[in-house]
């Protein structure tokens, strides 16, 4: 009967090892295959992750701005990152001075200030974070322990990432760009860490996410005696029967253990998917916001718009109408000018015609002047001979009279010759009057 028993025992546990092999080969097989998988899935998170940040160029609404809390260079913000200052060509920030988030993709060395950070955590000198990151900043490069490792990684880090500090210890890092509102102060590299405890008892597998090439790091003890008992025995075989359902416990718990690792890898993955997907969620949140803020002022724009193209109308019909008048005010001016013109140009002919009139009677005027002078001048003449032919017969009667005589006659002559040409002068004058 104890040995129908022990048979029956030991074929149960040949049956349940071979089956143990042939799950945990399945199982090896299946967690290179998540683990390609996982890989492909960080990387198309990684290029959605890019594709949104890419994507966002409206800033977030005033109410989702980040608020530095201190001055400086090393602040801390409203949302709780930690930031260095990146542009110390700029001011630092003020405390108040508002900041919109950004993604890490945004800046051209975030990868280096990723890993020094990182770097730092892990080399125990997070007290030298900010002169470290200073010195990148600055020169690209840092103569420190953390510089010389940073320089010989090759990783990329993401905007999220978990990393092993130690045996015990998890850190998880969030990584951001912050950008100034107002652009005066320089942006900041802000970075914000937890910490989680690690069992040893269980396999351990660290992942970093964004990371690529990266080897996940599992770190797996078997645990053995699973079934102790305090009651011993000397009895041969019941001894033999305990070692025995051990042994059976320790490979059965071999067999499906990594069927239980790879469904809880399958639940972190889940979980983180589903981080990724809230994150994704609230920033296609906010960029819905800062789409309607934005309709809402374009919106209100387009009224200011059509309000200035009114005024504009006004104006251009105001324009019109001056125009208009102007036009006719012209044609006014210029049909006055032509009236003008034709009346001037009648009255000079008519100045003319009246100086011609005015020359031809003075010419006239002259010839028949020139004519009563000559018959005056010829009367006079006939006259002046007549009257010397006169005197001349008188002088001669009185020479034979007498020289006294004579002298009476001849004052009366020029007496009478100076009242005849006193009587012509005096007719002349009242002629030309």
């Amino acid at each position: 009967m104890n040995k129908k028993i022990v048979t029956l025992i030991l074929v149960i546990l040949i049956s349940f090892c071979f089956l143990g092999i042939v799950v945990a080969d399945n199982a090896t097989h299946d967690d290179n295959n998540t683990a390609d998988h996982d890989k492909k899935v960080d990387n198309k998170t990684d290029d959605n992750t890019n594709t949104v940040d890419k994507s966002k160029t409206v800033d977030k609404p005033k109410k989702n701005y980040i608020k530095a809390e201190i001055n400086g260079n090393d602040i801390k913000f409203s949302d709780g990152f930690r930031g260095f200052i990146l542009d110390y060509s700029k001011s630092p920030a003020s405390s108040g001075d508002e900041f919109k988030r950004v993604s890490t993709s945004k800046l051209g060395n975030s990868n280096v200030l990723k890993l020094a950070i990182i770097e730092c955590y892990k080399q125990n000198s997070v007290d030298q974070i900010g002169k470290i990151l200073a010195d990148f900043v600055k020169t690209g490069s840092s103569n420190t322990k953390v510089g010389e490792a940073v320089a010989a990684s090759h990783a990329q880090v993401g905007d999220q990432a978990v990393v092993k500090i130690d045996n015990h210890t998890e850190a998880v890092f969030y990584f951001e760009v912050l950008k100034s509102v107002s652009g005066n102060e320089s942006d900041y590299f802000a970075y914000k860490v937890s910490f989680r405890t690690i069992d040893d008892d269980e396999e351990d597998i660290n992942q970093i996410s964004g990371l690529d090439n990266v080897t996940n790091v599992i770190n797996a003890t078997n645990v053995t005696n699973a079934t102790s008992t305090n009651n011993e025995t000397d009895d041969p075989f019941l001894k033999g029967l305990y070692d025995i359902f051990a042994l059976f416990l320790n490979a059965l718990y071999d067999a499906w253990k990594p069927v239980i690792d790879t469904f809880m890898n399958f639940i972190l993955m889940i979980v983180n998917a589903l981080e990724e997907f809230v994150k994704l969620f609230e920033e296609f949140n906010m960029g819905i916001h800062a789409l309607v803020d934005g309709l809402e002022k374009l919106l209100m724009m387009l009224g200011l718009i059509w309000e200035q193209l009114d005024g504009i109308l006004k104006l251009l019909s105001l324009i019109l109408t001056a125009i208009e008048q102007l036009i006719n005010l012209i044609a006014y001016a210029v049909d006055f000018i032509v009236k003008l013109i034709y009346m001037i140009i009648s009255l000079l002919q008519q100045i003319i015609a009246l100086l011609q009139w005015i020359i031809n009677f003075i010419l006239y005027l002259v010839d028949q002047l020139m004519a009563l002078l000559q018959g005056i001048m010829d009367f006079f003449s006939d006259l002046f001979n007549q009257l010397s032919s006169l005197l001349k017969a008188i002088l001669d009667l009185l020479s034979s009279a007498g020289s006294s005589l004579v002298n009476v006659i001849k004052n009366a002559a020029i007496i009478a010759v100076a009242f005849m040409v006193i009587t012509v002068g005096a007719f002349v004058y009242d002629r030309f009057r």
